[in-house]
């Protein structure tokens, strides 16, 4: 099964891939999804993370498989000859992830999806970063693969920016719904000089950019993927704004895929950096002229 289903830019929506691992109704977003495929023979990797299941050579390229059973504290009761690959690419790396079954894919409103309370978040320790609210019975998790791999491979997690100058008397705006990058991307820019207002969706960044004067923010910095509001969305809101439209708009994101490029040229970004290259958002930023 290959994905390739393409939204109009903008419009706050997405696509999903829903699937199960043993109980648990879980959701990707499908611009991470490269294809799903069925069984094929996991190689395993002695002394490997034990959220590592192994490895499988998939059309020549090979990738470990994250075990998401061991990941997310669930049983598996179908044969492994019986699951499915989910084979996912974030921040310009692909890995498969073993799910029990895939159920569809659904097509969304990021206002359906709601960020999860600060209990479950406590301790940053679940791997959660959304919860869909659908007229059924269900409630789907959307998965935080990011965090799962970070947890894995710390090397792959965003750390803060090296720059200690250049931004000195600039005001950024940020939006970006997971607590952790935020805190990371504004320690960075602090750290570089900048005064910085965060925000963990589109719609409450664009609404401030409403209230404020237009000639005190430098530039924008948005995350894509955000419940309420997405990064799209707010970029192209700012660039139909004939007073917000000469505001930089940054998308920095773990997505990166062709289609994605022309989605963000269409929408009228200014820049788009993958996570979790934070020293060249810094620099990216200093060449902007206001």
């Amino acid at each position: 099964m290959k994905t390739d289903i393409l939204l109009e830019s903008g419009t706050n929506e997405l696509e999903i891939v829903t699937f199960k691992v043993g109980d648990s109704l879980l959701g990707v977003n499908v611009a991470k999804v490269e294809r799903i495929i069925t069984y094929q023979p996991i190689t395993d990797i002695p002394h490997s993370s034990k959220n590592v299941k192994g490895v499988i050579n998939h059309r020549g390229n090979v990738l470990p498989v994250l075990d998401l059973n061991t990941a997310l504290k669930e049983r598996c009761q179908k044969a492994p000859t019986e699951r499915f690959l989910i084979i996912i690419n974030i921040n310009k790396s692909s890995f498969a992830a073993e799910v029990s079954s895939v159920i569809g894919i659904r097509r969304l409103s990021w206002t359906q999806i709601e960020a999860p309370s600060s209990i479950l978040l406590k301790g940053n320790e679940t791997p959660i970063t959304g919860i869909v609210k659908t007229n059924q019975d269900e409630t789907i998790l959307m998965l935080d693969f990011e965090k799962i791999l970070a947890d894995i491979d710390p090397s792959l997690a965003l750390k803060e920016s090296t720059e200690t100058n250049g931004l000195e008397g600039k005001k950024l705006i940020v939006a970006e719904d997971s607590t952790f990058l935020l805190k990371v991307v504004n320690e960075s820019l602090l750290k570089a000089g900048a005064t910085v207002e965060k925000f963990g969706n589109g719609r409450d960044a664009f609404e401030y950019l409403q209230t404020c004067p237009v000639d005190e923010v430098f530039c924008v910095i948005t995350d894509i993927e955000m419940p309420v509001m997405d990064g799209m969305a707010l970029t192209k809101q700012i660039k139909s704004n004939p007073d917000l439209k000469e505001i930089p708009v940054i998308i920095f994101s773990s997505i990166s895929n062709e289609g994605l490029q022309n989605k963000i040229l269409s929408v009228g970004a200014d820049a788009q950096i993958t996570k979790p290259e934070i020293d060249k958002l810094v620099e990216l930023i200093k060449t902007f002229e206001r």
